[in-house]
């Protein structure tokens, strides 16, 4: 079969053409599988009305669900509004009396969602600012930013919101409660942007999930000086099984224990031999020391994103940034000298930790 010039030129453009859509559709597609909340990086503006008493003095196991409303506000006169099923949540921040008011959690109804900026969301995670006191505000701001830390890091990892809220009691029984806050991608919207489902069976180790997600979590950790989390007893992590090759990929969450923000609550756990939260403990698998290689050269390459985020965060005193990156030089300076990177990592092993030489970045 032959053809004409002309119609050369025109099989040629048609085929350039369906590419265009066919990528085009491909790109949708991607970005439709994070809801609109978490397509933005502005805070949004919201009044929570509910029962602000029944939230606070919630100490039970599960926290029920109670009523409540939610308005996102586009201005100062226009708004939507949404009917919704709101409880407390969390354990440490809301039964030990450390935080005057406790995490949340949001059940959404979800034939008011279309077109709005919650369209695609169900059930989220609202963390609160945990005292008014001063700080903890920053405290809140830092943690956010170490979700948007892992998130530079691997998509493997929670989404966010940032979020400016009023807290009113349905019967003004107490003041309104002003806060910075933020939502975190529930599980389901999470395991389907990496192709995986919930796992709810038992993890009997950290060695039983993908070898290169937990090595990449455990350096994050170590970064961030955060010791708080365990796989086997889904301690701070949520674990997920691929579709394809039911490898198990374990998601961190809860950071405020972490040494790089420095609650004055936060203490490290009895079984790890550290006194602060600032000491960095390595808590990932011992494998052949190659293996981190890898992870190091991940972590280097992703330095300068990372410190640019900090840097261009317009929300946190100078002072906090600075104490920050300070934090995390460290952190660099000890996986790109191997005998730091000795002294570090053999924490994890029984036996001595020999890496090769690594360039300093």
């Amino acid at each position: 079969m032959t053809f004409s010039l002309q119609e050369m030129k025109h099989i040629k453009f048609s085929t350039i053409f369906i590419l265009i859509l066919l990528c085009s559709s491909a790109m949708q597609s991607a970005t439709a599988q994070v809801a609109a909340l978490f397509q933005d990086k502005e805070p949004i503006k919201l009044t929570l009305v509910t029962d602000v008493l029944a939230l606070e003095n919630d100490k039970s196991e599960d926290p029920e669900y109670i009523g409540g409303m939610l308005l996102h506000h586009y201005s100062d006169y226009k708004f939507d509004a949404f009917d919704l099923k709101v409880k407390a949540r969390g354990n440490t921040r809301r039964v030990s009396g450390l935080c005057d008011f406790p995490p949340l959690k949001f059940n959404f109804k979800k034939n008011q969602l279309k077109n709005t900026i919650f369209d695609g969301v169900d059930k989220l995670k609202f963390v609160s600012q945990c005292r008014q006191e001063e700080g903890f505000r920053d405290y809140l701001l830092e943690e956010y930013l170490l979700y948007n830390t892992y998130g530079i890091i691997t998509e493997k990892s929670y989404k966010t919101r940032l979020v400016i809220i009023e807290i009113k009691d349905f019967q003004l029984r107490v003041p309104t409660i002003s806060m910075t806050g933020f939502f975190i991608e529930d599980e389901k919207s999470l395991a389907k942007r990496i192709g995986a489902k919930e796992f709810e069976g038992r993890v009997y180790s950290q060695d039983s999930c993908d070898i290169e997600t937990i090595d990449v979590l455990a350096m994050f950790q170590f970064m961030i000086g955060n010791t708080d989390w365990y796989v086997n007893t889904k301690h701070n992590i949520d674990v997920f099984e691929k579709k394809d090759d039911k490898s198990l990929i374990p998601v961190p969450f809860d950071f405020d224990f972490a040494g790089v923000i420095n609650t004055p609550y936060a203490v490290p756990s009895k079984q790890i031999p550290i006194t602060r939260v600032t000491q960095r403990y390595f808590k990932g698998s011992c494998q052949d020391q190659q293996t981190f290689y890898p992870v190091i050269e991940l972590f280097n390459e992703k330095k300068d994103e990372i410190y640019a985020l900090y840097d261009s965060f317009g929300l946190l005193p100078g002072a906090v940034v600075k104490k920050s990156l300070r934090y995390y030089n460290k952190f660099y300076k000890i996986i790109n000298d191997p005998s730091l990177m000795e002294s570090s990592f053999a924490t994890a092993c029984q036996g001595p930790f020999i890496p090769k030489s690594i360039s300093i970045k």
